[in-house]
């Protein structure tokens, strides 16, 4: 099947380039195919057929990938890394019985002992006069007297290739011919690739990335490849100007080391069509800096060597990339399993399945991780990650990787990100180490980038700000270098022994750790420990730091009530979240009631500028909480709460009344601003008149907030269209969530959306209601009609637009949600979750992950928005 996946172009276009290289003249696809005939020839006199094996040992380049074209269009390949050491080459011969060896002549290396000693004969990769890349012959003595080769049936085995082995013996994975052509021609698909295109593969080409990536969908879509000699970073450059590429394909640090090559050489001028990323988690940073120096969409993808690479792949505009996704499935089927085999619903988390035409059927002579891998047809990665609404997945980090401390599971990948944000980190790598009460913690390492300093307790700090406690690395390492697997790939796991990280003890108990005692304050600490899941809670702990969320403080304080006999309000709970604060407000009647309260301080944070929330017409403050946790205790968060004597005002006095609040609780800026449903119209009121004032404002986002004055001329046309936008958005969001979550989930959801019907339509009866009777002292009411009336002048800054994935109104078609050209500069983001769920755990991971990186930009992202 490969030879006609290859052929079929060939027959169209034999003159056309296949195969170039450094050096070398370029290889057509006629003479690609007459390689791999002679090869066949080659393998028949060696006595080697379909159902036999040969081992490859040949340095990256052109002649490795025509020989591994032309052993594997006849029978299986197990290209082997030439860098291995003699117990590595015994170890993989041993495993794999292959038939014969080919290896590249003259090649000085111990798997040519390691085959004379189990009688392996050799076929020498011979490169022919003509110099043409990949231009080879097949030499070996004759062995049995056969004329011709069977061609091989679409589940002959066509591709060997060992798995990383970083837990266990590696595992022997083989990939049909049906496998191959299968996932050559899913890439070939997702990347749009055509015959002009030309890819640049700098990948090893004994791993599955470069040779089915690069080499095997370039060639079936009729494109060419050049085959480098490996990723060389300093002729990287020298390269691209010389093959002018549309396209390359690497693991992140590569593409870390073509930035960092960038600073002391210009890019040429290109022909770049996209860059694609694989095999390891891109940070959302360092695909920031690709762009904006070849000013080209950069694509992560998401494979592995079971399912013959590609799995999941973000598309090419214009359809939508997510920062921090892997994109849709791009090829075999994407799903979300959990322990007891049940496929999750989006938006849960659990271990990443697949199953299609390119997956392989299984280990070989592993029946025990066959059985331990494969449920009910789908293959378990061992990844773990979830799906939103739309099918993109979102990757957390490999299950044997995760970090267990104590019980606290912790996905590296997030610290990683969070690492990389500070302007001295070049690269981060975070991993298990050794604790000796806990099992295990967090540590990591680090590579600074040239010529700058920070100090380990200042980037722990660093990390403090924008991670919970339990997240924070223990232990951080300063190294030249990250250890790396053979293909550039980094390993976490084993990596703290690598590195010579010991056991770390245990620090003394936190200064800050308060114990209880009285007997309410012992009580309310308990009920606070219970309610929350936590050991013990300190009596000055704030209970955003012990993982509470809207729900949990409403369960806390009806226990309270119960125990104390306190009728505690979320507002003013929210003032002083602590065992003590709960403690002060059972005992005695606060001076100045909550509610009539404008500026509510859920985290004072530790001398940033706050972040200044207005809510919706809700009004719900708790429902900040898991945002505020996520932000991290660095991060100041504030509520402004439109009081309940708004009366009439407009949404120019409203925003007036805050802006005075907040220049009074934080006389200089920059002031960061968000708003969410009609509070989005005060906080973009607010950005105004602090401009109007000269103050500097940080940040203006809005979530899921539309323009009610641009939707109020829509004529009745125009409305019907978006209404029927809504209409299919909203169908076809609702049948792939019920698709996906099966019977119990359908249930739940059913129930979910049932819930938010009824509250919706509850506050617009209220609102008619209130009309009717001239009533407007319902401030929900109050806010909504100003919202209803306000006229936004232009903003001439920056505004970032937040919108959820499931729409609740026709607001979710209309261009940037009715506030284009109302701003500088304006920043749509698709969220997870719906208006009323944007803020709840899973989605707020998220959303944090996008708010730390506007509200502190490293300073790559400062300058390409200045």
């Amino acid at each position: 099947m490969l030879r006609k996946l290859i052929g079929e172009f060939g027959r169209r276009a034999p003159d056309a380039p296949a195969i170039l290289a450094p050096g070398y003249g370029a290889l057509t696809y006629g003479a690609l195919d007459a390689v791999i005939a002679r090869a066949g020839e080659a393998l028949a006199r060696a006595g080697v057929g379909p159902g036999y094996r040969v081992a490859l040992v040949c340095s990256n380049g052109p002649a490795a990938a025509t020989s591994f074209l032309g052993i594997a269009s006849y029978t299986a390949c197990a290209p082997l890394n030439p860098a291995y050491r003699a117990n590595e080459f015994e170890f993989y011969l041993e495993d794999l019985q292959p038939r014969a060896l080919a290896i590249e002549a003259g090649l000085d290396s111990p798997v040519r002992n390691a085959a004379v000693s189990r009688a392996i004969p050799l076929l020498e990769i011979v490169t022919r006069p003509s110099m043409l890349a990949g231009d080879i012959d097949l030499i070996s003595e004759p062995r049995e007297c056969t004329t011709a080769l069977p061609a091989p049936g679409p589940d002959d085995v066509a591709l060997l290739l060992h798995t990383s082995g970083t837990t266990s013996r590696p595992k022997l994975v083989p990939l049909t011919q049906a496998n191959l052509a299968a996932s050559a021609r899913h890439i070939a698909a997702s990347l749009q690739l055509t015959g002009r295109d030309r890819c640049m593969n700098v990948m090893p080409l004994f791993h599955i990335h470069g040779l089915e990536a690069a080499l095997l969908a370039s060639l079936a879509a009729g494109g060419s490849v050049v085959c480098c000699p490996g990723f060389v970073a300093p002729r990287f450059f020298e390269w691209m100007g010389e093959f002018e590429p549309t396209w390359y394909t690497a693991v992140p640090t590569m593409h870390q080391s073509v930035v960092a090559r960038s600073m002391a050489e210009s890019p040429p001028v290109h022909r770049l069509r996209f860059i694609r990323s694989c095999s390891s988690a891109l940070a959302p940073s360092l695909m920031g800096e690709l762009e904006s120096i070849f000013c080209v969409p950069v694509i992560e993808a998401y494979g592995m060597t079971e399912a013959a690479h590609q799995m999941a792949s973000n598309p090419l505009p214009p359809a939508q990339r997510k920062p921090g996704s892997v994109g849709v499935a791009a090829g075999p089927e994407l799903a979300v399993m959990d322990d007891a085999d049940n496929l999750l619903p989006p938006g849960v988390g659990g271990e990443v399945v697949i199953r299609g035409p390119n997956v392989t059927a299984g280990y070989f002579g592993n029946p025990e991780a066959n059985a331990s891998s494969f449920t009910a047809g789908w293959f378990r990665t061992g990844d773990e990650g979830h799906l939103d609404s739309e099918g993109y997945l979102f990757l957390s980090g490999r299950r044997k990787e995760i970090i267990n401390r104590g019980g606290e599971k912790i996905a590296p990948r997030e610290i990683d990100e969070v690492l990389l944000l500070h302007a001295a980190v070049a690269q981060a790598v975070a991993f298990a180490a050794p604790h000796a009460t806990l099992g295990e913690t967090a540590a990591a390492a680090v590579v600074l980038r040239p010529g700058a300093a920070v100090v380990e307790k200042e980037l722990r700090a660093f990390a403090a700000a924008r991670l919970i406690d339990f997240k924070v690395p223990e232990r951080i390492l300063f190294v030249s270098e990250i250890p790396k697997g053979p293909t550039g790939k980094t390993q976490r796991i084993g990596l703290a022994a690598r590195l010579g990280v010991g056991e770390i003890r245990p620090a003394a108990t936190k200064a800050e750790y308060v114990a209880p005692r009285t007997r309410a304050e012992k009580r309310v600490a308990g009920i606070v420990a219970k309610t929350l899941g936590v050991p013990r809670a300190g009596l000055h702990e704030s209970v955003l730091d012990l993982g509470a969320d809207s729900l949990l403080v409403a369960t806390l304080l009806t226990r309270v009530k119960e125990s104390e006999g306190a009728d505690i309000a979320v507002l003013d709970f929210a003032e002083e979240p602590t065992v003590a604060g709960l403690c002060r407000l059972a005992a005695q009647t606060p001076a100045e009631p909550a509610h009539e309260k404008q500026r509510i301080v859920v985290r004072p944070g530790n001398g940033r500028p706050s972040l200044f929330c207005v809510p919706g017409s809700h009004g719900n403050i708790a429902g900040f909480f898991p945002l505020a946790r996520r932000l991290g205790s660095d991060q100041g968060l504030t509520v402004l709460r439109v009081p309940s004597s708004i009366g009439r005002c407009s949404i120019e006095e409203v925003a007036a009344r805050f802006v005075t609040d907040i220049v009074e609780a934080q006389p200089a800026g920059p002031y960061h601003l968000l708003g969410v449903c009609t509070g989005g119209a005060i906080v973009y009121e607010m950005a105004r008149q602090l401009r109007g004032q000269d103050r500097e404002v940080g940040l203006l986002a809005l979530f899921d907030c539309y323009n009610h004055t641009w939707a109020a001329a829509l004529s009745r046309m125009e409305r019907l269209g978006y209404r029927l936008e809504l209409l299919r958005r909203r169908t076809t969001f609702q049948t792939r969530q019920l698709s996906r979550a099966g019977v119990a989930g359908a249930v739940r959801h059913a129930s979910g959306k049932l819930a938010a019907t009824w509250e919706t339509s509850r506050l617009r009866w209220t609102e008619r209601m209130a009309r009717v009777r001239g009533n407007s002292e319902d401030p929900r009411v109050a806010i909504r009609r100003a919202a209803s009336l306000y006229k936004p002048v232009k903003w001439h800054g920056r505004l970032d637009l937040f919108r959820v994935e499931e729409p609740h109104v026709d607001a979710f078609a209309y261009p940037q949600m009715g506030w284009r050209g109302l701003a500088g500069e304006i920043t749509l983001h698709e969220i997870a979750g719906n208006h009323l769920t944007m803020f709840a755990e899973p989605h707020t991971a998220d959303v944090s992950a996008r708010l730390m990186v506007l509200l502190h930009p490293a300073p790559a992202a400062v300058a390409q928005h200045a």
